[in-house]
């Protein structure tokens, strides 16, 4: 026997369904709008913080000097530590 703890995530959707049609129908209204609550509320803070978002420079391979819609950097070559 496997026991108790390796639940299936169906076996938990199923137990947690049961669970909510059990509850009346306000007390699933209740939850259903404080859910939808939560999920836009979820959902505005991620657009606000979307709003800061600078995106990375387009850099340019070594190959493509000509490029201009690109940012061309200085290329250090890397050095030997010494051990």
């Amino acid at each position: 026997m496997i026991g108790p703890v390796a639940k299936t995530d169906a076996a938990v959707m199923s137990a947690g369904s049961r669970a909510y049609s059990a509850l009346p129908p306000v007390l699933q209204g209740i939850l259903l709008v404080l859910a939808l609550l939560a999920g836009m509320v979820g959902c505005s803070i991620a657009w606000v913080d979307q709003q800061s978002y600078v995106p990375s420079p387009n850099i340019c391979a070594p190959s493509q000097v000509e490029r201009t819609d690109c940012v061309h950097v200085q290329r250090v070559m890397p050095t030997q530590v010494p051990r």
